[in-house]
C-alpha cells in the first residue's frame, strides 16, 4: 500500500498518555454498495475517498471464514477530514440486521448517526423520494439554549440518519457544510445508562459534552416516534461523551424510562447488516488497550496488524460496549 492519503490528527499534549480522538469514520454494512454510493454522493454532495474489493485482511481480523470476501469505499465530505462513512458489501457469508424492525425503544447496537443539513426541508424530501421512511415529519424545537429541526429517517438493511438543521445560535465548526455534513455524532439507546456511562467515561476515559437528566416532553410528534401520550410520560435521560469532551465524533447515549422492547446487543457485530461500528485513532495503541484492560475492559479482538485504506498500515483492536457497540481504535504505523 502507498502512503496514507490521510493521517489522523491529534490534539496537542504534554502528557505520556495516549491520546484518542473523536471517531474518524463509521461503518454501514451494506446490502447494494453501488447503490448506496451514488445515494450519497448525489443526496449528501459527499465524494468517494477510496474504493476497494476483495479485502481480506479486515474480514481475518474479524474471525470470518476463509471465503468470506468484502467491497468498500469510503465517502466523505469535501475538505473535512473525518467524520468518514464506510460503505462495506460482505460477500459468501450468511447476514443478520442488526437492528431489523428496530424502534427508539429498543436497545443494543447503534441506534443512528447525525448529520447536520444546510436546507433540511430539501434534504428530507430527497430522502423520502429515495424510499427512506421518517419516524415523524420534520420537528422544530427548543433543546436549550438551541433552535434546531430534525428528523429521523430508515433506510436499507435499517440503518438510521437524523438530519438536523441549526437556527440558532449560528453554526459554528462546519465551515465545509454545503448540503449535509459529515458525520459528528452516533447515537445508541442503553439498557443500563449509568453502566455504559461508566464504561465510557471510567473505563475508556472520554469526557462528558453534555448531560441531561431528561428532557422535558409533551404528548404529541416526536423525532423517535414514540406513541403520542406515551412519549409525555417517559422519562428520557442523555449523556454525550467524546474522549476530549466535544461534540465532533462524539457518541451519545440514551435511555428510554417507562419503555422497553427487544435488545439487539447480541447481533451488534460483523458481518451484519446495518450500522456495524465506530473507528476511533488513538496515538498509542498498544498503551491504550493496556489501560483499559486495567480498568476491566475485555478486548473484543486483540491487538492486530492490517492494512486499511485511505489510511495506510494500522495496529487496530476491536472491543464492544455494555450494549453490544463495536468499536475499533487504531494506530497508523508510519514508516
Amino acid at each position: 500500500m502507498n502512503a496514507p492519503l490521510h493521517r489522523f490528527q491529534f490534539k496537542e499534549t504534554d502528557s505520556n498518555i495516549p491520546v484518542v480522538e473523536g471517531f474518524q469514520e463509521v461503518v454501514f454494512s451494506v446490502q447494494n454498495l453501488g447503490e448506496q454510493i451514488e445515494f450519497f454522493k448525489k443526496i449528501a454532495g459527499w465524494e468517494v475517498i477510496c474504493q476497494q474489493t476483495s479485502q481480506r485482511n479486515q474480514t481475518q481480523f474479524w474471525g470470518l471464514p476463509q471465503t468470506t470476501t468484502l467491497d468498500q469505499a469510503v465517502l466523505g465530505n469535501p475538505g473535512d477530514h473525518s467524520g468518514f462513512l464506510r460503505l462495506v458489501k460482505f460477500k459468501n457469508i450468511d447476514q443478520r440486521l442488526i437492528r431489523s424492525n428496530g424502534k427508539a425503544w429498543d436497545s443494543g447496537g447503534i441506534y443512528d448517526i447525525n448529520l447536520r443539513a444546510s436546507n433540511l426541508k430539501d434534504s428530507f424530501e430527497q430522502f423520502v423520494q429515495n424510499q427512506w421512511l421518517p419516524y415523524s415529519d420534520p420537528i422544530r424545537y427548543q433543546f436549550g439554549d438551541f433552535d434546531v429541526e430534525e428528523v429521523i429517517l430508515n433506510g436499507p438493511a435499517g440503518i438510521n440518519i437524523a438530519m438536523m438543521q441549526r437556527f440558532a445560535p449560528p453554526l459554528q465548526g462546519f465551515p465545509n457544510l454545503r448540503k449535509l455534513s459529515h458525520v459528528f455524532n452516533s447515537t445508541h439507546i442503553c439498557k443500563d445508562i449509568e453502566r455504559t456511562y461508566d464504561f465510557f467515561v471510567n473505563q475508556l476515559g472520554f469526557k462528558v459534552y453534555m448531560h441531561v437528566k431528561s428532557i422535558d416532553r409533551v404528548a404529541g410528534p416526536n423525532v423517535l416516534g414514540i406513541p403520542y401520550e406515551q412519549n409525555a410520560k417517559i422519562e428520557l435521560p442523555v449523556y454525550i461523551v467524546h474522549p476530549h469532551g466535544l461534540n465532533m465524533g462524539s457518541v451519545e447515549f440514551i435511555q428510554l424510562n417507562g419503555l422497553s422492547g427487544r435488545d439487539f446487543s447480541a447481533d451488534s457485530h460483523p458481518p451484519n447488516l446495518g450500522i456495524l461500528m465506530l473507528r476511533f485513532p488513538v496515538s498509542d495503541v498498544e498503551n491504550y488497550a493496556e489501560i483499559i484492560k486495567s480498568r476491566g475492559v475485555s478486548l473484543k479482538v486483540p491487538i492486530q496488524t492490517l492494512e486499511l485504506a485511505p489510511y495506510g498500515h494500522l495496529k487496530v483492536f476491536a472491543i464492544q460496549s455494555p450494549d453490544g457497540v463495536w468499536l475499533e481504535f487504531m494506530e497508523q504505523i508510519m514508516n
